[in-house]
């Protein structure tokens, strides 16, 4: 047996199969590929897979990991070719690999957000948006264990860049991930709040790479 680490990406309408159906997806996946991955114990044995930093429902992901342990020597770049050859449209395996860092070495996700403008870009929006983000203190309402609470989150913002598309701003964020993390929506959420002018009517988000603590792809 060995442990190998998938990485796939996830983008067109694949972006809206949930996290849960994702893990059901590869299990069946592994199973019609014909590639033997360890089970788990009990009355319903299921492939054991694991998947780090969960994407996000709507999310277009192009550095995604799964990690598994396989049953015999089947070459890794065999095990892509099956697994793209059963995967359903949307779903596609980048690499196969071994010697893999383990997941508690992520510390940043970095994405690029298309934030859309139905009647036109807001006035100056670039600066404003990066002053908002260059700020110690940017405070909003955060999901956690105990409900909404008022966090700041600006310890968790690396890097924020802005520039001018045709109608759209286009985004780039470095941003906390693994134990404290932030979701790119949060950043929309500062936005709506400290210049509602530069609210965007529509958003797309895309997780481009992930990172460790200095700054070095995670893989």
């Amino acid at each position: 047996m060995r442990k190998v680490r998938v990485m796939y990406k996830k983008f067109g309408r694949a972006i809206y199969i949930s996290h849960l159906d994702i893990m059901r997806t590869f299990q069946r996946v592994l199973t019609r590929a014909g590639i033997a991955v360890k089970h788990t114990e009990g009355f319903n044995p299921h492939p054991y897979i694991s998947i780090a930093l969960p994407l996000s429902l709507g999310y277009t992901g192009v550095c995604e990991f799964l990690d598994m342990v396989i049953e015999n020597d089947m070459p890794n770049e065999e095990i892509a070719s099956r697994m793209n050859s059963t995967l359903p449209e949307g779903i596609e395996v980048i690499s196969v690999y071994e010697n893999y860092r383990p997941v508690r070495d992520i510390a940043y996700s970095g994405y690029e957000i298309s934030m859309e403008y139905d009647e036109g870009l807001p006035l100056s929006a670039i600066k404003k948006l990066s002053e908002l983000f260059s700020k110690e203190e940017i405070v909003v309402l955060k999901k956690s264990k105990r409900g909404e609470v008022e966090t700041n989150i600006a310890p968790l913002i690396k890097l924020f860049e802005v520039s001018a598309g045709e109608g759209v701003l286009n985004a780039k964020a470095v941003l906390a991930a693994g134990s404290a993390s932030l979701n790119p929506e949060y950043l929309i959420k500062a936005i709506e709040k400290y210049l509602p002018d530069c609210g965007p009517d529509f958003a797309e988000y895309t997780r481009v790479d992930v990172f460790d603590t200095d700054m070095k792809p995670f893989r």
